[in-house]
This record gives C-alpha cells, sequence and structure tokens, in this order.
C-alpha cells in the first residue's frame, strides 16, 4: 500500500473518505467541494481501487497541492469496496464522512453534520436532503427521496435505500464494530446499513438540510446496465435478513428490485421527468 508524502502529528475530527476506480471530469469539482468547505478540521482520505490503472497520473491538481489530502493506493486483492475498508482502516478521524468522485459537497456539509452529531452522541449514521444533478451540473426537478428519522429509515430498509452513501458522516467506531463493508456487492451500502439496523443501539438520522448534491450520468456503476448483477447481489442479502427475520418487508424488497420492476419504474419515471432523472 503507497501513501502520499503528507505526513501530519494532528488528528483531525473528520476523514473525509473518498474511493476512486475512475477519474474524469467531474472529479476535481467533487475534490474542491471538500476542500472548500467551512469545517477546516478534516483530511481527506483518498483510496485509489487496485483496477483503477494508471489514475495516479491523472489526478488533478488539486489532489497534490493541498496539505489536507491523502492518497492511499489499496493492495491489488480486491475492488472498490476494498478501497473503501482500507480507506477506514487509515482514517483518523472521530467520524468519517463519506464522498463519491462525481458529487457535490455544500460548503457547510461538514459543519452542519459535526454539529449534529456532537449534540446527538446517540446517532451514529448521518445524512441529510440532497439534490440530484446532471453530468452538466444542473437541478433535476425530480428529488432525492428523504426519510427523516431513525424509526422512517427503519421501516422502509428492507426494501429500499433510505440513506444516500455519499452525503453521510458515519462515528468510526460504528463502522469498525460492524467490521466495515462486505465484499463484492454493487450495494455494499444497502447492505452494511441492513446489518447496522440489526443492532436497536444504532441510531440513523437524516438532517432537513440540503447539504449535498448527487450527480445523475451514464458512468454511474447503478446504471441500468447493471440492473440484473445488482438484483443478484442485493436480492442475495434480503433473502438472508428474511431468513433471520422472517418479515416479509424483505421479501417485498427483492420484488422492488426485481429487473422487471425496476426498468417498469424507470419507465414511469422518464415519463414523469424526462430522460435527463
Amino acid at each position: 500500500m503507497a501513501i502520499s508524502s503528507f505526513h501530519s502529528n494532528h488528528q483531525p475530527r473528520v476523514s473525509v473518505l473518498m474511493a476512486l476506480n475512475r477519474v474524469d471530469s467531474f472529479l476535481e469539482p467533487a475534490i474542491d467541494s471538500i476542500l472548500q468547505q467551512t469545517f477546516q478540521d478534516f483530511e481527506l482520505v483518498i483510496a485509489i481501487d487496485s483496477g483503477c490503472g494508471g489514475c495516479n497520473a491523472e489526478l488533478p491538481a488539486n489532489c497534490r497541492q493541498s496539505p489536507k489530502v491523502r492518497l492511499i493506493e489499496a493492495p491489488p486483492v480486491g475492488g472498490f469496496v476494498y478501497a473503501l475498508n482500507t480507506g477506514i482502516a487509515v482514517s483518523r478521524g472521530e467520524y468519517i464522512a463519506r464522498m463519491d468522485g462525481d458529487d457535490i459537497s455544500a460548503p457547510d456539509r461538514l459543519n452542519e453534520q459535526v454539529a449534529y452529531l456532537d449534540a446527538h452522541p446517540e446517532v451514529a449514521v448521518l445524512g441529510c436532503r440532497a439534490c440530484l444533478i446532471d453530468a452538466e451540473g444542473n437541478t433535476l426537478e425530480r428529488k432525492y427521496p428523504y426519510f427523516q428519522s431513525n424509526e422512517e429509515i427503519r421501516r422502509v430498509l428492507p426494501y429500499r435505500n433510505p440513506l444516500l452513501h455519499p452525503a453521510l458522516m458515519f462515528r468510526k467506531d460504528a463502522l469498525l464494530a460492524m467490521g466495515g463493508y462486505k465484499y463484492g456487492h454493487t450495494s455494499e451500502d444497502h447492505e452494511l446499513f441492513i446489518r447496522m439496523a440489526r443492532n436497536p443501539r444504532i441510531t440513523f438520522h437524516n438532517l432537513d438540510k440540503e447539504l449535498f448534491a448527487y450527480r445523475r450520468h451514464g458512468l454511474q456503476a447503478t446504471r441500468p446496465g447493471r440492473i440484473r448483477v445488482s438484483f443478484v447481489e442485493i436480492s442475495g442479502f434480503l433473502f438472508t435478513e428474511f431468513l433471520l427475520t422472517y418479515s416479509p418487508k424483505y421479501l417485498f424488497g427483492m420484488f422492488v428490485i426485481h429487473p422487471w420492476v425496476r426498468r417498469i419504474r424507470m419507465l414511469f419515471r422518464k415519463l414523469r421527468y424526462g430522460a435527463s432523472s
């Protein structure tokens, strides 16, 4: 594992974790949105997936010019999720904020999330409202679904993902207690949240503030062409939870993500919002 030359004895409050499996034009503004936060007691850990050949040479200048950025090369034994777990392992912050290389964080995102977690020690996973943007940065009419309270989030978790992964801030000890992310899932976040929900002492919450812009574009891992792969992997852990709980919600979740059902939902969404949604 190669680590950038930046070293500091200062232990930041927050480690912003970004895992990379490609470099494109969205990366530089995504990094800038973190570096320009009003809350500055953070490090930005960029964990490079071992499958991203040549990524280091293509990284934008802001990766190398800021002393807050730590570049980590994940060992060549796994994929994107392995890079995430490598990033967790080397992160020094009390809180870990996720971030993706194609989204935008509002300038006060970290400040608002740190303040809330400091004031609510019972909350382990904290998100926020988010808008959707297209490849050019235009705000889309459709909104990212919002569920605020722990009760609301837990109620819908068996059949949909109510937490926007790259907009979340975690308590690091909660992530470590769960053993981090599992390997091989296209929906590693949803699987993690379901495992966390097994513990009744873990509390989820979404801030009622729009602090994140989630970009929709054709290069995403969640693009329509991966619907069948997603179904196979997600239905696997949903069925496991059904066997553990006998809750029919998990069976309903398997139905909701079936490729035919998802294609019908996507068709209705396009009819309502247009092709850019």
